[in-house]
Parts: C-alpha cells; sequence; structure tokens
C-alpha cells in the first residue's frame, strides 16, 4: 500500500510576522482549506515554498516576499529540482511507495512533474477554478462553502 503525502502551495497572501509555516499563509482562503483538509486526511504534509523550498508545517518563518509565479525560467527549473532532490530523498526513507497529492496550480505540476518523473503526483484539483477549488474544499471540510456568486 502506498502512503500518500500532501503537498500545498504556499500563498502570496502571509500574516507578516515570524509564525509557523502552516500559520503564515493562512490569509489566504484557499491555503487555509488545503491546509484543513490536509491535516484531516494525511499524516503528513507539507507546504512548498519558492525561498524555503519544503516546509514542515511546524517550521518558524518570517514572511516571503518571494512567489514561484514571479521566478524566471530559469529560477524555476532550479526551485523544481531542489524540492524534487527533497522528495525523492523522503521517497527513498521510505519502506513503502510514496505518491504526493499537489495542492497547488498546474505550474507546479509541471515543474515537479518535469523535475522529478520517477515519482507520483496526483493533482485532486486539476482543472478546477479559484471558486470550484473553494467549493471542493468546503464540500471535503463539510463547512457552508461562502463563495459569493457573481
Amino acid at each position: 500500500m502506498a502512503t500518500t503525502i500532501a503537498l500545498i502551495a504556499a500563498s502570496r497572501r502571509q500574516r507578516g510576522t515570524i509564525c509557523r509555516a502552516a500559520n503564515q499563509y493562512d490569509l489566504s482562503p484557499v491555503f487555509r482549506r488545503a491546509r484543513d483538509f490536509c491535516e484531516r486526511t494525511y499524516a503528513e504534509w507539507y507546504i512548498l515554498s519558492a525561498r524555503h523550498y519544503v516546509l514542515s508545517p511546524q517550521q518558524v518563518i518570517g514572511p516571503d516576499d518571494t512567489s514561484i509565479h514571479i521566478l524566471d525560467a530559469d529560477d524555476r527549473y532550479i526551485w523544481a529540482e531542489h524540492v524534487a532532490r527533497i522528495l525523492i530523498a523522503r521517497q527513498e526513507r521510505s519502506a513503502e511507495p510514496v505518491a504526493f497529492a499537489l495542492y497547488a496550480s498546474q505550474r507546479y505540476a509541471d515543474l515537479l512533474q518535469r523535475a522529478a518523473p520517477t515519482l507520483t503526483f496526483e493533482l485532486p484539483l486539476s482543472g478546477l477554478g479559484f471558486g470550484e477549488r473553494l467549493r471542493w474544499y468546503d464540500e471535503r471540510l463539510h463547512v457552508r462553502s461562502r463563495v459569493l456568486a457573481r
């Protein structure tokens, strides 16, 4: 049986103080829901950060002004290679197969799949827009959706 480890993309919206990584990005409604969902669903989860690469939720960090979306192509490649090495090392420490559930944009998925083609990535949110992602989380967290219709 495979172990699934969740990976959540860090948000641009942040608390702006020194705090645990799990709380730094919770001003974002998508990050907050992803965190809550992953805490309930997975035994192990991490945050993908442009500056810190792979963060443990308990790791204490300060604000971060870097985003994967503002990195140039060379820096995104370097970031993805570094993250791939971390994930491959995590997989190698496991006695059973490991899959990674990616709660991030398609850009993250593309970068990581190219950098680590031997890893298994699940993409539960693939093809969903912002509002659809919020509703997806709300359904699974059994909360009333707070998305306003336009």
